[in-house]
């Protein structure tokens, strides 16, 4: 016992990596790495003058912490001038496609390492085709010509928490490129892959010879050669239900498995249990890839191979946290990635976290105390990371892992065993269980905590506490009163839904989801409304983040404005993330149900909206302008809800994607009337056939928005709709370019906060009406 909870001289190392994490978080997105000289000489002159503490166990914190957090500050410095410094537009490329080609959605990805021009060389760049080409892309290996637009990774919104992805990102995959078509690409050789390369052909042919549907195939794929499912609502239901590090996020896979056969070789009592796991682990992991989450659960699976073989000569506190530093070294960017810190803190509750908390559960469970106490550890020391980066916890998280690991452990293996040697019975059978834990057993632990994150400091205290908890049992020193206040805390953050905030004006949020609609309106007094809800199950999840940050706590009520994807695809992720007050659609005289592709499963049947309904929210009045009736039509487009609401002296049109036609018939019915001051979501992205010069005129808005994706394939919005806005005299917002745009119904005007953290004042028009 001593030996394990020993180390206790090495805890400084972990507050001092703490304090390196937050590094990346402070620095602004559009940084170009430039740093005057006389300030890293006053970094250095200070770390200096400090230096002479490390002698001392107390204080010897403040040097590690100094000296970690600069080393980041100017890794991170190096890699912005980098990154700067890489040319953009149209380049002609050399070089030669590094991984098998794995189809997700719609594309086909791989990577192409770079051989020319010479700025360029070395560097891997993500690499996309259509996967329905008429051509099919050259083989893994192949040495290709192309010409291709590289494009800088757009800065993340600030307000939806996107910066940790953003950085993740950026550290090693500064460009991607896209190209829309595989003849785009000229092979001037023959393939001559890599080992490496071969290995993962051989093994990815094999995986796809065998008989397996789709939810097993993506599900096999994922656990065992690290391949990103191709439908994303596989994806969506691991990582609503907390198990999203089986599916290559943390890596912690990886270190499940060289566990699992240390523990194998050990229990066999053959020698070189260690040995034997490591090179487990390493050939593991080439078959996957050398991912980032790859190398992180290697990391730690050799540190947890060596320590548990060797008796813990090597203590925890040792083994882990050396394996992250070597990797928070190479990579200054790692304290903002979600697994990064999650297997991170997962490993602090798991091993240091679960003795006292067993100490506390062990006058009501008896000897059941300790093993539940080393399931719900991870889950609670994970609880304030899961809110701050996704927005809620998932109820069901404890018994998931209890569930799923030890299938994933289990798994893994075996599936890994049947791509090279496919007995047809057991093939049977692993897809058979691998069929039933994605569709059955997974989606059924999908429960979520809704956790408000409008006030940050709580979550970081109650982060920091955890690692405090650790300390503190590391040197086996008292931890009741410690442990009975992170309990009480987390259970009151979750009884109270985390930590909200009303508001306290008019505020509409058109959230950047790509080529699609999400809006999240918040009136004084009233609940939160949704518009839409985006393409995909990914927006589901993002705006689970964004109605988090913005401290929502209460149920929300969601209107979707028609049955297109881009409106209404993340309506069934939202629904089991987020608890809906209502769900709304408008009225239509459709022979078939035209949500049965968006519906969530289970879910109530949503009220119909029609022309004259209407209802208050807080201070504000809701109505519904469009459709008129219950109409039967070719284009989902003419049935769009438009709604209005009014507050105090400020009225915003809603306008979905209306077209012209419809607009022009509102105008027949005596739309949109007189008001002061009016803000307008512009019509169906921008397009020219929405956006009727007589209705904009009629309306004269001030401000618009429009929902538009950057570089999106239609183009929207179209150059006579911006010109019909700016005859209007309406300052225009496009949210693909902005990276999302948030607008705030202020004292004389409108507040406009664009995603990149810029803020625009639009004054009220003196004279709103001529």
């Amino acid at each position: 016992m001593w030996q394990r909870l020993s180390g206790a001289s090495l805890w400084p190392l972990a507050w001092a990596m703490a304090a390196a994490c937050a590094v990346p978080w402070w620095l602004p997105e559009r940084w170009d790495g430039l740093v005057a000289t006389r300030w890293v000489a006053l970094g250095a002159a200070t770390w200096l003058l400090t230096l002479p503490l490390i002698r001392s166990r107390r204080w010897a914190v403040v040097p590690l912490a100094l000296g970690l957090a600069g080393f980041t500050f100017l890794g991170l410095a190096r890699k912005a001038r980098w990154e700067t410094a890489l040319p953009t537009g149209f380049q002609a490329l050399e070089g030669k496609i590094d991984a098998p080609w794995t189809l997700q959605g719609e594309r086909l990805r791989s990577r192409l390492e770079v051989s020319a021009p010479a700025s360029l060389r070395g560097l891997a760049l993500p690499l996309t085709v259509p996967a329905d080409g008429e051509q099919a892309p050259p083989l893994p290996g192949t040495p290709v010509r192309l010409r291709a637009e590289l494009r800088p990774v757009q800065p993340a919104p600030i307000f939806l928490a996107e910066r940790p992805l953003w950085r993740a990102r950026s550290d090693e995959a500064p460009r991607r490129l896209h190209l829309a078509s595989a003849q785009l690409m000229e092979p001037t050789g023959p393939p001559a892959p890599s080992p490496l390369v071969r290995l993962q052909a051989f093994a990815r042919r094999r995986f796809e010879a065998l008989p397996l549907g789709p939810t097993a195939k993506d599900l096999w794929g994922a656990l065992a050669l690290g391949i990103p499912p191709s439908d994303e609502a596989h994806f969506s239901v691991f990582a609503e239900s907390g198990t999203i590090h089986i599916l290559v996020v943390s890596g912690l896979q990886v270190t499940l498995v060289m566990a699992a056969i240390e523990a194998l070789l050990r229990r066999l009592r053959l020698r070189g249990a260690a040995a034997g796991a490591i090179a487990a682990g390493l050939l593991y992991s080439a078959l996957v890839g050398f991912s980032a989450p790859v190398w992180r659960g290697l990391f730690m699976g050799v540190a947890w191979a060596v320590g548990r073989s060797s008796g813990w000569k090597l203590p925890p506190v040792a083994g882990l946290h050396l394996a992250l530093l070597l990797w928070l070294l190479g990579h200054p960017a790692a304290g903002v990635e979600p697994g990064f810190l999650l297997a991170w803190w997962a490993l602090l509750g798991l091993l240091w976290g679960a003795e006292p908390l067993a100490g506390l559960l062990s006058p009501l469970l008896g000897r059941l105390a300790l093993p539940f106490a080393r399931l719900a550890a991870p889950w609670l020391s994970t609880l304030p990371l899961l809110a701050l980066l996704h927005g809620g916890a998932p109820w069901w998280g404890i018994l998931a892992n209890l569930l799923v690991l030890p299938l994933v452990a289990f798994l893994t293996p075996l599936c890994l065993l049947l791509i090279l040697v496919p007995l047809p019975g057991l093939t049977q059978g692993a897809a058979a269980a691998l069929t039933w834990m994605g569709e059955r057993l997974v989606p059924a632990l999908t429960g979520i905590a809704p956790l408000a994150t409008g006030r940050i400091w709580p979550w970081l205290l109650l982060t920091l506490g955890w690692l405090a908890l650790a300390h503190l049992q590391g040197q086996l020193r008292r931890t009741r009163a410690l442990t009975v206040g992170l309990v009480l805390t987390s259970l009151g953050l979750l009884a109270f839904h985390g930590v909200g905030r009303a508001p306290g004006t008019l505020t509409l949020e058109a959230v950047d989801v790509g080529q699609g609609d999400a809006l999240l309106l918040r009136v004084p007094g009233g609940d939160a409304t949704l518009i839409d809800t985006g393409p995909g199950p990914w927006t589901g999840r993002r705006l689970a983040r964004v109605l988090s940050r913005r401290g929502v706590r209460e149920p929300v009520h969601l209107v979707l404005t028609h049955a297109h994807g881009d409106h209404a695809g993340g309506w069934a992720t939202l629904a089991r993330i987020w608890p809906l007050a209502s769900t709304s659609v408008p009225v239509t005289a459709d022979d078939e149900d035209p949500w049965a592709p968006f519906r969530p499963a289970g879910g109530a049947e949503p009220a119909g909206l029609l022309r004259g309904d209407a209802w208050p929210r807080g201070e504000a009045a809701f109505s519904v302008r469009w459709p008129a009736r219950a109409y039967a039509l070719p284009d989902a487009n003419m049935v769009s809800a438009v709604l209005r609401v009014t507050w105090r002296d400020r009225e915003l049109w809603l306008m979905g994607d209306a077209l012209a036609i419809q607009e022009r018939d509102l105008m027949d019915l005596g739309d949109p009337g007189a008001a002061p001051h009016r803000l307008l979501k512009v019509g169906h992205h921008g397009s020219r056939n929405a956006s009727d010069p007589a209705w904009v005129a009629a309306l004269r808005p001030e401000v618009a928005v429009i929902p538009a994706g950057l570089r999106n394939r239609f183009e929207h919005p179209h150059p006579e709709t911006l010109d019909t806005l700016r005859q209007a005299g309406a300052a225009t917002w496009i949210t693909g370019p902005a990276a999302g745009v948030r607008i705030l119904a202020v004292a004389g005007g409108w507040s406009v906060t664009t995603g990149d953290g810029a803020v625009t004042l639009t004054p009220l028009r003196r004279n709103p009406r001529p």
